[in-house]
């Protein structure tokens, strides 16, 4: 009975290795955002860590049992919705590298974060334009905010989100982080390849982003939105998810299925 256990425990976890695929698990969190990319050589990226510790058990699911290994963790900015399990998986996984703004903030588990990454001396990466982070299986991040030239610590948090391409054959997707309407117009007046085939929503769906102009930029096929059921700020907000509806845009929503998987090829 242990050696079937064994054996199906090491089926369960071969499936989940890299396989050739860029894997894209939007996590079902709640209010919050969380997200987990798995390259075509099965290298690990977590972007956030959602508003408590449900991101640990998601990534559970998804991970490999006796896998405990990040390549790289992104924390986007250090709002509560988006930090709170990453002091925790900093201390249960092996985490490579971490990407963050170094925008000032006193949160607490803010604090938590900056004292593991110390403690461990984990190399830490800050979001430049011109520098593309590849893993040398096809998945290549592209940086497009914020940049060193143009960052201010004291930034208001939203506004300080880490903004990439993640980009694999002729597959994109563009994460937003918390970003609000005028982020989205000062990227644009950088000129940056923003278009990408999928969106992940900023700020969960709020009326401050997704900005008519920078969703024509971005033309994308989909946008999924990170979401918790029945917040109180009413996001996605109608009005948003009518902008979407006009542009043609297809959506999902961490609301109606969960955890949102897509498979790249």
């Amino acid at each position: 009975m242990i050696l079937l256990i064994t054996n199906l425990l090491v089926l369960r976890d071969w499936s989940r290795i890299g396989n050739g695929t860029l894997r894209v698990y939007v996590l079902d969190i709640g209010q919050g955002d969380s997200t987990l990319l798995v390259s075509p050589s099965g290298k690990q990226i977590l972007i956030d860590g959602g508003p408590d510790l449900s991101a640990l058990t998601e990534l559970g699911k998804k991970l490999p049992l006796f896998d405990k290994h990040l390549e790289l963790l992104i924390l986007s900015h250090p709002d509560k919705d988006h930090i709170s399990a990453l002091p925790e998986v900093l201390r249960r996984y092996n985490v490579e590298r971490v990407m963050l703004t170094g925008v000032e903030h006193d949160l607490g588990q803010y604090q938590d974060v900056i004292e593991e990454i110390e403690k461990q001396n984990i190399p830490v990466i800050w979001p430049e334009r011109e520098t593309d982070i590849a893993f040398g299986d096809g998945l290549i991040l592209d940086i497009i905010w914020p940049d060193s030239s143009e960052f201010d610590p004291q930034m208001e948090t939203n506004q300080s989100s880490i903004v990439l391409r993640a980009l694999y054959k002729e597959h994109s997707i563009l994460f937003t982080g918390d970003i609000d309407d005028e982020i989205e117009q000062r990227i644009l007046q950088t000129g940056a390849d923003v278009r990408s085939d999928i969106l992940k929503v900023a700020h969960h769906g709020s009326r401050t982003s997704s900005s008519t102009g920078f969703l024509l930029a971005v033309d994308p096929e989909l946008a999924v939105i990170s979401v918790g059921e029945n917040n109180s700020y009413n996001h996605p907000h109608p009005f948003i998810t009518k902008r979407f509806q006009t542009l043609g845009i297809a959506t999902k929503s961490t609301i109606e299925e969960g955890t949102v998987a897509i498979e790249l090829r």
